[in-house]
């Protein structure tokens, strides 16, 4: 159990939501799991099409490299058949040359003739003569030229006499035929990724929007006033996250409407769980042992006289917030907060028979979440505080005047725990020898040396602590992650695992 400061919770709702909430009520709604099918459904075809467009450049270039090597071939065999009509002057048997050229190579759809005097002759289907012979020059290889369709140039030369440029017109048929069979290929293969994946996205989405409306029917039900709500947890994911807070939200919000009802000015726990067996206040003052943590601010005279106010009161409240967090994680209580230091009890006024391993977790813990903030100073050193514990007898009970007390502890348990802090650097968990013993596996001691303590007689063995075991660096790097992003629950030790 923890101290929550949680506000009573009021039901009612005023005039403006019930506005609001009319509006939205005639807003579109859109079902998850068709918000996700068409999300994953565009990003499939967009992804298709994508691949589609790169696969069918590059299919493109492999063609038109072959179109290439086989037109060099097909315009150097007419180039050498022309060499002698051309050289004799016979158009009859240059006409009869290209016009066989055209029946034994049926991809041609054309061809044109440039004579050295400027004059031309086009043979089948040569679109604007004019503008592709300018684009005829002397070539001694086959080019193609610089259009869109598929034309090869070279010219004609016999003993070292260029006697005229022929330019070649392929058909690109065969590229569309191609090109039509892929389309189809990948046209078919994409329906059947966008079917399966419309399916799977359509299962997945429809057993995370049932869990997800068992959610939203609980919410509406606990809204309407109904504590007694619990979901079933299942599976292991986000969803699952969700359903077990809200079951332990639900149960605070319950135990929060009774302290309302009982006892609701007392925050205390301690005092709260005697009102709700008796009906009454009746604390005991008592003896017990406890773990006592005290955590303070390294240098923070010289940071607050440098600083602005309110930017002290920030940082401050920014440390405390993720420190009682973790506190309360571990089964500690936050006790007070006495300027730039905070005191936390465990085994009080919750027993925990772990008190001092979780004492000292909750402690590393700190020392990793100052690292974690990284608030700095004006020298740019980060702002970091030390950690003291330790364990012994303490005296537990109401402290104070008739009209203004406070259940605390008091002993040498708390005064030594509040000196050990001051003989650690920033970062440090200091704890006596004796109180190392009690830890458990997981932990390394290094010693500091013996440390006379005010109202001790005897010197006392101090150190600091480390961590030796990953499952216990895991847990305490988990826990100060939950406490950046979560208000932890209870009893959340249940829900993370500890050790």
């Amino acid at each position: 159990m923890r101290d929550i400061e949680i506000e009573p919770v009021d039901i009612q709702t005023s005039e403006s939501d019930t506005v609001e909430q009319s509006k939205e009520r005639f807003a579109p709604r859109i079902p998850i799991r068709w918000r996700w099918i068409m999300l994953v459904g565009i990003t499939v075809t967009v992804a298709i099409g994508v691949l589609f467009f790169i696969i069918l450049d590059i299919e493109r270039s492999a063609w038109l490299e072959s179109q290439a090597a086989q037109a060099e071939l097909q315009v150097d065999r007419l180039t050498d058949e022309l060499k002698l009509p051309m050289l004799s002057g016979s158009s009859a048997e240059t006409d009869l040359v290209v016009q066989g050229f055209l029946e034994k190579v049926p991809s041609v759809m054309g061809v044109l003739l440039k004579y050295p005097d400027g004059k031309t002759k086009a043979y089948k289907d040569v679109g604007n003569e004019n503008k592709l012979a300018k684009m005829l020059v002397v070539s001694e290889e086959v080019k193609r030229l610089s259009i869109k369709q598929l034309w090869y140039a070279k010219t004609v030369i016999y003993a070292k006499t260029a006697m005229g440029t022929i330019g070649v017109r392929f058909s690109e048929q065969a590229w569309e035929e191609i090109a039509g069979k892929l389309v189809q290929r990948i046209l078919l293969a994409a329906l059947v990724v966008v079917f399966l994946s419309v399916v799977a996205v359509y299962w997945l989405a429809g057993r995370m929007s049932e869990r997800l409306e068992l959610l939203a029917d609980g919410a509406a039900q606990v809204a309407k006033g109904d504590f007694h709500v619990k979901l079933a947890v299942r599976g292991n994911d986000e969803i699952s996250d969700a359903v077990s807070q809200f079951n332990v939200m639900v149960a605070e919000l319950a135990h929060k409407q009774e302290l309302r009802d009982v006892f609701g000015r007392y925050l205390n726990p301690k005092l709260v769980s005697d009102v709700f067996e008796s009906g009454e206040v009746k604390v005991e003052n008592h003896r017990q042992e406890v773990t006592v943590l005290f955590a303070d601010m390294v240098q923070f005279t010289s940071f607050s006289e440098s600083t602005e106010t309110e930017a002290v009161v920030a940082v401050l409240n920014s440390h405390f917030e993720v420190f009682h967090r973790v506190i309360a994680y571990y089964g500690g209580h936050v006790d007070k907060y006495i300027g730039d230091a905070v005191m936390a009890v465990f085994n009080h006024p919750v027993g925990d028979e772990d008190h001092v391993r979780h004492a000292a977790k909750a402690g590393l813990a700190i020392a990793q979440a100052c690292e974690k903030l990284g608030f700095k100073r004006e020298d740019g050193s980060t702002i970091s505080f030390r950690v003291g514990l330790n364990c012994g007898q303490a005296i537990a009970g109401n402290i104070g005047a008739a009209k203004r007390m406070e259940y605390t502890v008091i002993g040498d348990a708390v005064n030594v725990a509040s000196r050990m802090g001051g003989l650690g650097e920033g970062g440090d968990v200091v704890m006596s020898h004796s109180s190392f013993h009690k830890l458990g596996d997981g932990f390394v001691f290094h010693p500091i040396g013996e440390s006379e303590m005010k109202g001790v007689s005897q010197k006392i063995e101090v150190g600091t602590v480390e961590v030796s075991s990953k499952h216990v660096r895991r847990n305490i790097e988990h826990v100060v992650e939950l406490a950046f992003n979560l208000d932890l629950p209870t009893d959340v030790r249940q829900i993370a695992g500890d050790a």
